[in-house]
């Protein structure tokens, strides 16, 4: 059975004189997949930096397993929407980090060069991020994210700069990692197709602070794309989103 694992009660948040989130509930259960959803200014991104530490709420609490969130944890793994990738840092530089920040000193290269090889990039270890493709910049993102083992991850528009051929392609590989290490995942994206593609849930943040919770139909079903209903569920959290009254 599932457990719950991150709880947000009544967490509020201002930035500049305005609030940005009001009286937010949220309970998560451990190694399942979120997607978070709704109209661009509506806090979906300030949610992700409570969770994960960055932020303090002004008012309420955030907790993992019962702690409450005071500082970025070890088992929590972020990627960011501009991937973060220095320049000056080969592949397998860039995904060895976390394990080189955390102290650890044994067994790093094969770690790396296993993890490089699961996600296709055992060719590209002492490449440069400008050397590699979109795609690829995005593969790398994600093998750093992944490298620490976390057992929570955080994704801002993990898919946003990517071609469509490639986006499904890393969409895969998302799934299927989250699936094998039943990892907690959140991630907010504005596209609702891949919501219904990546998340077993869906989290609808309306204006009021309330947070809509739908159970995904299409979740892990072979070849979604193909099939009608998965463009009538899309249509249907669409409009959703737009409407102002109970949903």
């Amino acid at each position: 059975m599932k457990k719950d694992f991150i709880s947000m009660d009544q967490v509020s948040v201002d930035f500049d004189r305005q609030q940005v989130l009001k009286g937010v509930n949220l309970t998560l259960e451990q190694g399942i997949s979120y997607a978070l959803i709704g109209k661009s200014g509506s806090g979906k991104t300030t949610i992700l930096n409570l969770v994960a530490g960055f932020l303090k709420p002004d008012e309420g609490t955030v907790s993992i397993h019962g702690v409450k969130v005071q500082r970025p944890r070890r088992e929590t793994a972020f990627l960011f929407q501009e991937l973060g990738l220095l320049p000056w840092q080969t592949v397998a530089e860039a995904v060895a980090m976390p394990l080189k920040l955390r102290g650890q000193k044994k067994g790093i290269d094969m770690l790396v060069a296993e993890l490089l090889h699961k996600l296709g990039l055992e060719k590209h270890g002492n490449k440069y991020p400008q050397e590699l493709s979109g795609g690829e910049q995005q593969r790398v993102a994600l093998a750093r994210t992944l490298i620490g083992e976390p057992d929570l991850i955080l994704m801002d528009e993990p898919t946003s700069a990517l071609d469509a051929t490639t986006k499904e392609e890393l969409q895969g590989l998302i799934r299927w990692e989250q699936q094998k290490r039943q990892a907690t995942l959140l991630f907010v994206t504005h596209d609702v197709e891949e919501a219904v593609i990546l998340g077993q849930y869906i989290l609808i943040l309306k204006e009021d602070g309330r947070i809509v919770q739908l159970e995904n139909p299409y979740y892990f079903t072979e070849n979604a794309r193909e099939q009608l209903g998965f463009y009538e569920e899309c249509i249907k959290l669409r409009g959703m989103i737009k409407m102002e009254k109970d949903v």
